[in-house]
């Protein structure tokens, strides 16, 4: 099942959770019955998430941002990796890798001091978090419900690098209360 944004008619998969794209006026919750396949959200990811609003400013990142969230995502593989980023007017300009302190392949947890510790490094610099990423070992790039409900942070893009395919995949996505939708972005030189 599929939410079409009625103002662009993209079509998008979250998989169990409702969809509550601001556009859209019929909220879908997901059911085993209508559940999309992982193969079809990884086809759907690899397609275009991250585009499903095209009138929304798109988030924004460097090229070596884009490389140093990747090189993190494989360099911690079997385990997820996760990261803050900073930077000004929504651009991605600084990584900030953290340590999982789960070291899970299927969860991640940011030590709360380090995050402060982040923080205040981000202000030195007169940037501010404008987006958080971890990476899905062997899943689709797509928020988890435990994604979506540790979400602390809605103001900040979502990043999710997907290393289920021989090539990384990124989503990218606002979470907001109980629901995610796809965030446009793109990769800058």
């Amino acid at each position: 099942m599929h939410c079409t944004n009625s103002v662009n008619n993209t079509q998008f998969n979250l998989p169990s959770v409702e969809c509550r794209h601001r556009l859209c006026q019929n909220p879908v919750r997901f059911t085993e019955s209508n559940r999309p396949s992982r193969l079809e959200r990884v086809e759907d990811a690899a397609a275009g998430v991250g585009r499903a609003n095209l009138l929304e400013t798109p988030f924004s990142m460097t090229r070596a941002v884009w490389d140093e969230i990747i090189r993190d995502s494989l360099e911690k593989r079997p385990n997820e990796a996760c990261g803050l980023l900073s930077g000004r007017n929504g651009s991605a300009q600084t990584v900030w890798r953290m340590e999982n302190t789960l070291k899970s392949p299927i969860a991640f947890a940011m030590d709360p001091k380090q995050i402060q510790q982040v923080f205040h490094k981000m202000a030195f610099r007169g940037e501010h978090l404008v987006g958080i990423y971890h990476s899905h070992p062997t899943a689709p790039p797509i928020p988890s419900p435990e994604d979506i409900a540790y979400c602390h942070y809605p103001e900040a893009a979502y990043l999710i690098v997907s290393l289920a395919s021989p090539q990384p995949v990124l989503g990218c996505f606002r979470i907001e209360g109980a629901f995610a939708r796809a965030y446009p972005y793109k990769v800058c030189n």
